[in-house]
């Protein structure tokens, strides 16, 4: 569920940040039946030049449609030297009350031959409703050819008021004519001061026609202190001359649900199967429905029957809209 999750979120944030007209996404659930029951929660974005707003609403205990995040992007400069981007962060509570708000600001230098530094502060409230500073991080980035390397370096306050860096990740992007491979490397501080690698995600994407499938491996420091590989993602999308689109997504991993795996074995096991299905119902209406397959502690070597969970609609600049 949080690969889909993740993959709902942010196609919400690409909506709201390319779009320039607004869009509402409702998420609903359905029981066994497949009859909706709930309204679980809505997005609402709308963006105009230089300007973009993405809600997230929920229903309280009571029923009441409330705030949950609210995210407010304002471009305050963008010329060919650069981008600097503010956005707001606004966290409400279960109830709808405001919590304490947090700020980006988002500083693009762009260098001669396609390098560009990224320089990303953050802010986070305090109880007395000031800003204080949290976190800071530069971006290098820099292109060779069909190579896109990127180096992020993050920085925390200490107690004695100055900053520490406490990770390091590391991005190499080749792109290659029919889609790209990726490697990122999240490395943080031990405890003798030295950076020591904690997580590695491999991505290859290759795209045929309107076929695309991507094999995300994921992996985790063990406990001998090597990465090992934890968790593998395959997703295959296909696109319908109508329009409509097609997901499946296979996760396998180490552990069963409420049973211990072994740490003497790499092998990974298929323990979740998503099906995303996602096609235009009238003019102005997508609808993205979302199924899965789990396997269980009864039967971990086969995935149970179908379950349809939810269905998100999204009305008005959807992101299947785009070119």
């Amino acid at each position: 569920m949080g690969a889909v999750k993740l993959f709902l979120f942010s196609t919400f944030v690409a909506a709201a940040a390319l779009a320039q007209d607004s869009s509402t996404y409702t998420k609903s659930q359905v029981d066994i039946n497949g009859r909706r029951v709930t309204d679980d929660s809505q997005i609402v974005s709308s963006s105009s030049k230089g300007a973009s707003e993405v809600t997230e609403k929920t229903r309280s205990i009571n029923g009441r449609e409330v705030p949950l995040e609210k995210i407010e992007e304002h471009v305050l400069r963008d010329d060919a030297g650069g981008k600097v981007v503010e956005r707001i962060i606004k966290r409400y509570d279960p109830t709808g009350r405001p919590m304490l708000p947090s700020k980006e600001l988002i500083e693009e230098q762009k260098q001669p031959g396609g390098a560009s530094t990224i320089r990303r502060t953050t802010y986070e409230g305090d109880v007395n409703g000031r800003l204080q500073l949290s976190e800071r991080s530069v971006t290098q980035k820099q292109t060779s050819g069909s190579t896109e390397t990127s180096d992020t370096v993050v920085e925390r306050p200490t107690l004695n008021g100055g900053f520490e860096t406490v990770d390091r990740r590391s991005v190499v992007r080749v792109k290659e004519p029919n889609g790209f491979q990726e490697s990122a490397t999240t490395y943080r501080r031990a405890e003798n001061g030295d950076f020591r690698a904690t997580s590695k995600v491999t991505i290859d994407h290759v795209e045929n026609g309107a076929r695309s499938t991507e094999n995300a491996a994921e992996y985790e420091i063990g406990p001998l202190g090597e990465l090992r590989l934890h968790t593998q993602k395959v997703q295959t999308m296909v696109k319908r001359p109508d329009g409509s689109e097609d997901v499946q997504l296979n996760v396998f991993g180490q552990n069963i649900i409420g049973r211990a795996g072994s740490i003497d074995s790499d092998k990974l096991t298929l323990q979740e199967q998503d099906i995303i299905e996602r096609k235009r119902v009238s003019r102005d209406a997508v609808v993205e429905s979302f199924s899965l397959r789990r396997t269980s502690i009864a039967d971990p070597n086969q995935l149970g029957p179908l379950q349809h969970v939810s269905d998100t609609t999204c009305r008005g600049k959807c992101e299947s809209d785009k070119p």
